[in-house]
């Protein structure tokens, strides 16, 4: 009669398994269920953070302080997850490097609000318009939105003669 074996961690066991019996089944069950529950939970929570995209339209007007500008901005626009909606954003320039750093409210037409934290960048693209990427970072907020997080991205352009801007945002938001 030939043997097989079959070397697992530096020891020679026979083929056909490992000599080892499951003395619990219990213990086995349990072991199973717990990674059924975890799969579970980790499968609400990537289902839970959606896609949150929008378009906005503002007017901004500010103040000069050099090297800083203090900038107001109110707006309308329409978002998943918000419908048509109000914004205000206040934020601080620096008119050196043309990064900014603010906080913004967003508020649904049922007077939920939509809070974030935003950091911007601008580039000049002509004498008088601004290109300008911000990041906005979800803080929570009223209503449907009180535990909300997330985060999006507004792609935006400035006119810096009359203050009109407008853009379009895209990210996720879990609420």
């Amino acid at each position: 009669m030939e043997r097989s074996l079959l070397i697992i961690g530096g020891r020679l066991l026979p083929k056909g398994g490992n000599g080892m019996k499951i003395r619990h089944p219990l213990f086995v069950g349990l072991v199973a269920a717990f990674t059924l529950s975890l799969a579970i939970v980790a499968a609400s929570a990537m289902a839970a953070e959606t896609p949150f995209k929008g378009t906005v339209s503002a007017v901004e007007t500010g103040t000069v302080v050099p090297p800083l500008r203090f900038l107001d901005r109110e707006g309308t626009g329409n978002a998943t997850h918000l419908g048509k909606y109000t914004e205000h954003i206040t934020m601080v320039i620096n008119l050196v490097t043309m990064a900014s750093t603010g906080t913004a409210t967003f508020t649904a037409a049922n007077g939920d609000d939509l809070l974030a934290t935003v950091a911007g960048q601008a580039t000049r693209t002509s004498p008088t318009t601004l290109s300008i990427v911000e990041v906005y970072t979800i803080t929570g907020g009223t209503g449907r939105f009180a535990d909300a997080t997330g985060s999006f991205t507004l792609e935006s352009t400035v006119d810096q003669t009359t203050g009109a801007s407008s853009g379009a945002f895209s990210g996720t938001i879990d609420h």
